[in-house]
């Protein structure tokens, strides 16, 4: 009976057996059709293996104006509502601005961004020009996705310009995939090798049809893949010096691409290299306390106690291990401020920015690969960080000029926007001559913004910020949805509610579905404040630029 049992035990197994291998090899056969078909191969616009990495072509789709003008406007619901005339006139002069968060202005209304304070002020100094710019900023966009816009923009879209503020987002991916390795099983291994083989492409294709556009409005990805806590990449993601000589060596490449692009098609390439925040330590400042935890005791900070306090910090700097030896750097920084020792102060928070295992923010190295590609081809290079550090308190880049670790101030973005006008005009970019002020109408901004008691009611001044003027600096790099949604409970407790009608309404105004929504409040409220130019003016826009 046994010896029947353990027959059958064989049998099975070798059925088993057998069986794994000719689903093998049923498999394997039906992979290598597929390859030489051709069929299953990988998305085109799939440039990374995160979701709202990809970009999807055209950028810019044909559509008319209520009134039968031709335009081509923006589609991807990532991007704020733009548009430009379908053929560019004779007097047009047509600009694109690239990159990621930085670029888009997160945090505010899309006029907080440098692009829309340089449409402002070529307007003001081309006035026989036709100006265009169109801010193709992407949150979370990396060089690699920004190259291939760049050579969209340069190839088939008439620009006259290309301006590029890329790489905070260079080791996204990177930290992506190492913190999905340290949590993953054999079961989501598994799965992820079979999502990259032709036949689960070709199968998933044949049920689901194309990949999907993804929508920043649902903002599901903002909350799980780009939320992710700094300590939890911190714990999890390591990486080794070679491997971010490896990114910083790509970053080039991309940036190199672009340049490749503009000069094959003809376009004057501006690259900014990308500035932070030195200043930055985190969504929170060191406690009040942390010297005398450091010493020990409670006292008075005197220059003797600030300068005992530095040697202690600098022996823990010593012997910190790599992870660790931001924070120390960060605390030297602090104590040589507090002792008005600028030059060390200085060193120790761009030493800190450098070292930061975080890598959210562009290394200084990756700005000199920037400035190193203009040099080697046809492309102007604009050193952001060298330009605002002459203007910022003490040489130290901090957060007059960033909110957060990478995002701007209005402050800040007016003042890359007046760089970039100045960019152009030195290099003889511009198509007439001028003697407009860019540096007038930086210090107007300035002057309008801390004079404001509320926002602004005109769509091309409006920042964003709805009734919390705390808003303006705010580290949260979401409070302009958190703003929205504020809005939103507003006109629900009270529709007639003028301001939040006509704020709503500029939110509206700027999806690129919106200009339906953003009609019917700016009406509402125009029948609240009929004198109300601002509201008459919204209107008469949303209406003739775009089919709602």
């Amino acid at each position: 009976m046994a010896g029947k049992r353990r027959s059958s035990l064989i049998s099975n197994g070798i059925l088993l057996g057998a069986s794994i291998v000719v689903t093998a090899l049923l498999f394997g056969t039906l992979e290598g059709v597929l390859r030489l078909a051709g069929l299953g191969e990988p998305d085109a616009s799939r440039t990374s293996r995160l979701k709202y990495q990809q970009i999807y072509f055209p950028t810019l789709i044909p559509d008319a104006r209520p009134d039968g003008t031709e335009v081509l406007r923006t589609d991807d619901k990532r991007l704020p509502f733009q548009e430009i005339l379908r053929e560019k006139p004779a007097n047009g002069y047509r600009v694109f601005t690239f990159g990621g968060s930085a670029t888009a202005g997160l945090g505010y209304a899309p006029t907080v961004s440098f692009a829309h304070h340089l449409r402002q002020m070529l307007e003001a100094a081309l006035p026989e020009s036709h100006v265009e710019v169109v801010n193709l900023g992407i949150v979370a966009l990396a060089s690699k996705q920004v190259a291939l816009l760049v050579d969209e923009a340069a190839t088939h879209f008439d620009a006259d310009a290309l301006v590029v503020y890329s790489g905070n987002n260079e080791f996204l991916e990177v930290h992506a995939q190492k913190y999905a390795d340290a949590h993953a099983t054999p079961i989501s291994r598994a799965r992820e090798l079979l999502a990259e083989t032709h036949l689960y492409r070709f199968v998933n294709q044949a049920i689901r049809g194309g990949p999907d556009t993804p929508s920043l409005a649902e903002q599901d990805f903002s909350q799980e893949d780009l939320r992710l806590t700094q300590a939890a990449i911190i714990e999890d993601v390591k990486m080794e010096p070679a491997e971010i000589d490896a990114v910083v060596d790509r970053y080039a490449a991309n940036i190199a691409a672009m340049q490749t692009s503009a000069e094959a098609n003809d376009v004057p390439l501006l690259l900014m290299t990308v500035a932070s925040n030195w200043e930055w330590r985190g969504r929170s400042d060191l406690p009040e306390s942390w010297i005398d935890d450091l010493l020990g005791s409670v006292a008075p900070a005197t220059p003797e106690r600030l300068l005992e306090a530095r040697r202690r910090v600098s022996e823990e700097l010593e012997k910190a291990p790599a992870n660790e030896r931001y924070e120390w750097l960060y605390k030297r920084a602090e104590l040589s401020a507090q002792l008005s020792d600028w030059g060390a102060a200085r060193a120790d928070y761009r030493a800190h920015m450098n070292e930061d295992p975080h890598l959210r923010r562009a290394l200084d190295r990756m700005g000199d690969r920037v400035v190193a590609v203009a040099k080697a081809g046809a492309a102007r290079a604009i050193d952001i960080t060298a330009e605002f550090s002459q203007t910022a308190p003490n040489g130290i880049v901090g957060f007059e000029e960033f909110y957060d670790y990478v995002h701007f101030t209005p402050r800040g973005a007016t003042r890359a926007g007046v760089l970039v006008f100045e960019a152009l005009r030195d290099a003889g970019w511009l198509p007439e001559e001028t003697d407009f002020a860019p540096q007038a109408y930086l210090q107007g901004e300035a002057a309008r913004i801390a004079a404001s008691g509320a926002d602004a009611f005109g769509l091309d001044a409006w920042l964003g910020i709805g009734f919390d003027s705390a808003n303006l600096s705010d580290r949260d790099l979401w409070k302009y949805d958190r703003m929205v949604k504020d809005l939103d409970q507003r006109l629900e407790a009270n529709p007639q509610d003028l301001d939040a009608l006509v704020y709503r309404g500029n939110a509206h105004y700027f999806e690129v579905d919106g200009h339906e929504r953003a009609a019917a409040l700016y009406e509402r409220a125009r029948d609240l404040a009929p004198e109300n130019a601002d509201i008459a003016e919204n209107l008469d826009r949303v209406r003739s630029e775009a089919r709602p």
